[in-house]
């Protein structure tokens, strides 16, 4: 089955077309939380608003996703 990567922050997924779908429905779905610090002893304010963040699905030709699986995890530098 055809695979694409699917990003969402700063990290990449790797997941079946049917899948990220799902996914892409979801988030254009989804709204945005955020929890606010001010400091000086004051309370955090809590947030939530309309979804602005875009996300990008490419798709992974197989030959690219093969040669990836079998580099596997990369090694910490």
């Amino acid at each position: 089955m055809a695979k694409v990567t699917f990003e969402l922050g700063y990290k990449s997924y790797v997941v079946d077309v049917k899948d990220a779908l799902v996914l892409a429905e979801i988030v254009s779905r989804a709204e945005m939380y955020e929890e606010k610090y001010h400091g000086g002893g004051q309370d955090n304010t809590h947030h939530v608003y309309n979804n602005d963040e875009r996300f990008t699905i490419r798709v992974l030709p197989d030959s690219l996703y093969n040669m990836a699986k079998l580099a596997g995890k990369p090694e910490k530098s």
